[in-house]
């Protein structure tokens, strides 16, 4: 090591580490993958006790995957201490009940805290995904519980108790579920804060919760999704938007961010009014048509197709109060039939120079817009235009140009060109930025960080 300083498992960094005291050496263990922690027991007499005592963090991920089969039961049924998390991504569910039958009443004896079961499964074979332990439904201790390629009992709202009382975290991805078991779960978790749901089988999801305040679902099965009563939500994203689905927000008083709404196949409701009816959206706003909670928006609309630049519109005067709004320029939908799609953008044009008042613009409330995806088209910029004439309390427009779309620097110059020429009533000057696409998996992990104020921020 640099400077000569022995490492930890010398004698003398060992006498080091012996100094602290239990809990703190207990800590340290903990924090260390299960191979290096069991290895710290050749240290000292001490530190076996301290390994076999200290709370188990358990990552088959750490593990070789030829040594999981055997590794995992032993340590599971060998370990003294509590059990603090236990990750199972690769979950071998044969060699589990074959080594170690009662591990799912174990995990509850040994107050698992974070549960992690993943079952790898071809997805030709996700019809055929195991049943989850009913043990696991009633492990009074869990405050995260994910849940991959299970199938859940049948009839579970009147057959398998649940009993999770502390359950804070609630993950769900690729099961099998019935949309009445689904809501049961949900509503029979009364600590819970954040869910997280992805490709499930429910083709309606209906979310009560006294207690939830972060969702981010996937619709890609679903047709029927609805906050029917969440007081306590503050975040709702949607994403993987498949095929048509209706989104209705009902009792949702505290919602605060939402996104992605999109115009290509999200039918919005609020409350009992339905704002889109086939393709003509209703364009007039009502008290009982506003989420007045709503600061922060994000909308994904293809500008190529009147009807979207249109629901567009509709959508925007459902959220008065929006702070910063985010919007997604899709691509053009094959599946659009030539005669939607205007490319010279006259008709657009027309369209927003006719359209009646957006609140949120005329309000002096909305300071902050971004343009992801965009593309440099005539029809995005004839949106732009319509904010600048109307948007009358606008701070900052981010327009945002993906590398992927960036042919050359005389379209990059261009579209900067265009944007300078526009005119805004704040006397702002949009600021094009060029940049490279972001992950999935970190735009997802920032939907559900509360700590992230804006989830959708670049």
């Amino acid at each position: 090591m640099a400077g000569g300083a022995a490492p930890l498992s010398t004698a003398r960094g060992g006498y080091r580490l012996s100094t602290l005291n239990d809990d703190l050496l207990q800590e340290i263990i903990t924090c260390l993958p299960v191979m290096e922690a069991a290895r710290t027991v050749v240290l000292a007499k001490r530190w076996r006790y301290l390994w076999n005592s200290a709370p188990l963090f358990l990552k088959d991920g750490d593990l070789p995957q030829s040594a999981r089969d055997f590794v995992v039961p032993r340590v599971l049924s060998e370990h003294q201490g509590r059990f603090r998390q236990i990750s199972l991504t690769d979950c071998r569910l044969a060699s589990l009940d074959r080594e170690l039958p009662g591990w799912p009443r174990l995990l509850a004896d040994k107050q698992t805290q974070r549960l992690h079961l993943n079952n790898r499964l071809p997805r030709n074979q996700i019809d055929i995904s195991p049943h989850i332990p009913a043990d696991i439904l009633r492990c009074v201790s869990l405050q995260d519980l994910l849940l991959g390629f299970w199938t859940f009992p049948v009839d579970l709202s009147h057959g398998v108790g649940i009993f999770l009382p502390n359950l804070r975290e609630l993950t769900l991805l690729m099961v099998i579920i019935s949309d009445e078991d689904l809501e049961h779960l949900i509503t029979a978790c009364t600590a819970l804060k954040t869910l997280k749901l992805t490709s499930i089988t429910p083709k309606r999801v209906h979310l009560r919760s006294r207690s939830l305040r972060c969702a981010l679902v996937g619709l890609s099965r679903t047709e029927d999704f609805a906050v029917v009563d969440a007081p306590l939500l503050e975040r709702l994203v949607l994403y993987l938007p498949g095929t048509a689905v209706r989104v209705k927000i009902g009792y949702a008083t505290n919602l605060r961010v939402l996104g992605h709404l999109d115009t290509r196949v999200h039918r919005l409701q609020i409350r009992d009014i339905m704002i889109q009816s086939g393709l003509q959206p209703n364009t007039m706003a009502s008290t009982s048509t506003v989420i007045p909670s709503v600061k922060i928006l994000a909308v994904t609309v293809n500008f190529g197709v009147l009807w979207e630049v249109k629901m567009l519109a509709s959508f925007l005067r459902c959220f008065p109060n929006i702070v910063t709004l985010h919007i997604e320029s899709a691509l053009h939908d094959s599946s659009v039939s030539a005669s939607a799609i205007e490319p010279s953008g006259e008709h657009h044009a027309k369209f927003w120079q006719e359209v009646g008042p957006v609140e949120c613009l005329r309000s002096h409330v909305l300071g902050k817009m971004v343009i992801h995806e965009f593309r440099g088209d005539q029809n995005e910029f004839e949106f732009l235009k319509f904010v600048a004439t109307n948007a009358q309390g606008l701070q900052s427009l981010h327009v945002v140009l993906q590398e992927r779309n960036t042919s050359s620097a005389d379209k990059v110059n261009e579209a900067k060109g265009k944007l300078q020429d526009l005119r805004f009533q704040t006397g702002i000057s949009g600021v094009l930025l060029v940049l490279p696409k972001e992950g999935i998996l970190s735009t997802l992990q920032k939907a559900t960080d509360l700590s992230f104020d804006d989830p959708f921020r670049f």
